[in-house]
């Protein structure tokens, strides 16, 4: 299988390897840049070979989807080029640089499809860069790749899927889990039925995993506001003060995961000119995957986070308008399942609509009543008040000008966990709406980057 065009894709998560698995399909012989040291992304990590623990032991439900995807991926072998624990660490009009096993190298693309996937969304309370604070992902992805649970007892925080999810997981590994604490009121999920209807099974898949929690007697509540993170005399997390209704509360905890759904990975796309759709901070494509950019294609949770069904159907869709613009041909299948993911994606883009409703992130409130001394910036320490003198003293109504003055947003994430912040923050400050304050601009490196100095 060879190609006369050199086709690249970025990521090895379920979008990037159902793209591939179509390019194959097709006579294709794409490059695959993976993070990753094996396929599958944060959603279908895979552990290392030394952990012989069962596909229904790590994935639960989607053990199946799990185990044929990376078979599949798998099979294709020399037929596709590719490179696994290797970052894009820049982009350049058609170029790609990387950082990986062999050192640095500059690659050259004519048709390039993006599967950068998802991070965290976080936000801050007073205390959460004291030691024993995770992310949820960062507590799932130590599950997954390790089998390590969280010291216990541990508590999660947040909104969203991925919390009931994390905290389930826990509890089934055996963790002792003290409490959830979701900053969504439970009238919201009434409001959102319409929505979560329209994907039944996942809806009850979610149920479950609450009821679960509650049998087992975990502590729940909707609705909550978590005030700070209180430490022990090492530093270290030695419990949450919330408030629920006019009542506050302590819990005595050793780890706590912290998680608001998920921000997609847009720097990249950023960096290779692909524009943002207006007032939603994700980057524009049609209805089957391509940009705006000649010869740039995006699929996954990099350009809208609508959970790993869709990120499979959207590598399927992004790899199939390739093949059009090449005028390759495909099969009839390939072209009816092209048809079919286009209105799945629909269907699973209302439902993820009604999941923001449910579980929506902290509101204005959460912002104006964080002390002055919280971190929001956990790389450079920036504090809120640092913030705040800079938006009154300097009138800035831009995160890149905050970033400019204080340092927040400069360090090892590169803004990635701070920036929903600080546009939160700005948009308090300010009065105006958090979709009108401009994203972070991205630059190089994207990722951090080890500079070794060779003796003469």
């Amino acid at each position: 299988m060879v190609s006369d065009e050199k086709i690249v894709i970025v990521g090895a998560g379920p979008s990037g390897m159902e793209a591939a698995l179509t390019l194959v399909k097709s006579g294709l012989r794409p490059i695959v840049i993976d993070a990753g040291a094996r396929s599958g992304g944060q959603i279908y990590r895979r552990p290392p070979d030394s952990h012989r623990r069962s596909y229904t032991e790590i994935y639960g439900a989607d053990a199946a989807k799990a185990r044929h995807l990376h078979v599949a991926f798998d099979a294709l072998g020399k037929t596709i080029d590719y490179r696994p624990n290797t970052r894009v660490w820049a982009a350049h009009e058609g170029a790609l640089f990387l950082d990986g096993p062999s050192g640095r190298e500059t690659l050259v693309y004519e048709k390039l499809i993006l599967c950068t996937g998802a991070t965290d969304r976080v936000f801050p309370i007073l205390g959460w860069e004291a030691p024993g604070c995770y992310s949820l992902a960062g507590a799932q992805i130590a599950l997954k790749s390790q089998a390590l649970a969280l010291g216990g007892p541990i508590g999660f925080v947040g909104a969203g899927p991925l919390l009931w999810l994390v905290a389930w997981q826990h509890l089934r590994a055996g963790a002792q889990v003290a409490g959830v604490w979701c900053t969504a009121p439970l009238k919201n999920l009434a409001f959102a039925l319409p929505w979560l209807a329209l994907r039944p099974r996942l809806a009850l898949r979610g149920a479950r995993q609450i009821v679960a929690l509650w049998r087992a007697g975990v502590p729940i509540q909707f609705g909550a506001r978590p005030r700070a993170v209180s430490v022990d005399g090492d530093g270290q997390v030695a419990g949450l003060q919330y408030s629920h209704g006019q009542e506050t509360s302590e819990k005595k905890l050793q780890a706590l995961a912290l998680g608001w759904h998920l921000r997609s990975e847009t720097q990249l796309s950023h960096l290779l000119g692909v524009p943002s759709v207006p007032r939603q901070h994700r980057p524009m494509i049609d209805g089957t995957g391509r940009s705006p950019v000649n010869g740039i294609y995006l699929a996954g949770d990099g350009v809208e986070i609508l959970g790993a069904d869709a990120a499979r159907t959207g590598g399927r869709m992004a790899a199939t308008a390739l093949l059009n613009d090449l005028s390759r041909p495909q099969t009839m299948l390939t072209k009816l399942k092209s048809v079919l993911d286009r209105i799945k994606h629909v269907r699973m883009r209302a439902f993820a609509k009604g999941l923001t409703r449910a579980f929506p992130p902290p509101d204005s409130e959460h912002y104006r009543t964080l002390p002055e001394a919280t971190v929001l910036c956990r790389c450079e320490n920036v504090s809120l008040s640092a913030v705040r003198v800079a938006s009154e003293n300097w009138k800035c109504q831009d995160i890149n000008r905050i970033k400019a003055l204080t340092r927040a947003g400069m360090g090892r994430c590169q803004g990635r966990y701070c920036g929903a912040t600080l546009t939160a923050i700005v948009a308090s400050e300010t009065g105006r709406a958090r979709s009108t304050i401009p994203e972070h601009r991205a630059q190089a490196p994207i990722y951090p980057l080890t500079i070794v100095a060779k003796d003469r």
